[in-house]
């Protein structure tokens, strides 16, 4: 039996032990949002926000995909329906509470889109049709990205038979020389605390649920906007 000196020292030295767990496997874990900035050329105003590109749509299921602007490669899988636009939409509600900044909706892009590609007969590269129809619409860069996996959680917050996995990456492109000023990319697979101790500060900070696939996207997205901000 402790004796009760013992007893009240004890709940003090337990949460020093879970404090110093918890930093320790935060610094060892394993960062799922990756982002590269290289130095900003000129101010960023006005941003043209492109939808995301359904990779899986393009290269099928579970073969590794290349991104067409990073080169960084993937495992595709599931993506389920109205995921492009979800995630789409985020990016314009995130970056336009981050940023005091003018946000172009690619709505206001297909016709030029169509436009430049009637006018070069299909010989402009899909990267010079963004920078092109950037300028046109006057915007200092443009937002694109290339989904490959988002595939819904089975299950419940709390038990789950298939767990929530998404993977995406995203791009900041100067329309004045096409270089690419910002990337980022997040590719997770929610696992259970028992099968990767590391994820314990991200364990903790989800409350111990299984999230959903929106809840995940976000989540990378979320982290994505707060390194923007710096620019």
């Amino acid at each position: 039996m402790l004796k009760k000196t013992d007893q009240e020292k004890n709940p003090k030295l337990l949460g020093t032990f879970l404090l110093t767990l918890i930093l320790l496997v935060s610094a060892c874990a394993n960062d799922t949002v990756v982002k590269d900035r290289p130095p900003m050329p000129f101010e960023v105003k006005k941003i043209l926000i492109f939808p995301f590109e359904d990779m899986a749509g393009v290269y099928g299921q579970k073969v590794d995909a290349r991104c067409p602007v990073c080169g960084k490669v993937f495992m595709t899988g599931q993506v389920t329906e109205s995921a492009t636009r979800i995630l789409t939409d985020q990016v314009f509600i995130l970056l336009k509470k981050q940023r005091d900044i003018e946000l172009i909706p690619a709505s206001q892009a297909r016709g030029v889109m169509s436009g430049l590609r009637a006018g070069s007969k299909n010989t402009l590269s899909e990267q010079d049709l963004w920078i092109e129809t950037g300028r046109d619409l006057g915007a200092d860069a443009v937002i694109v990205g290339h989904l490959y996996r988002f595939r819904e959680r089975i299950g419940t917050q709390y038990s789950v038979e298939v767990p929530a996995s998404v993977a995406f990456d995203i791009h900041l492109i100067g329309v004045r020389d096409g270089r690419l000023l910002w990337s980022g990319k997040f590719d997770e697979t929610q696992q259970s605390l028992f099968e990767d101790l590391y994820q314990l500060g991200t364990f903790l900070s989800r409350r111990g649920r299984w999230i959903t696939a929106q809840e995940l996207a976000v989540s990378g997205l979320e982290v994505w906007m707060l390194y923007l901000q710096s620019i």
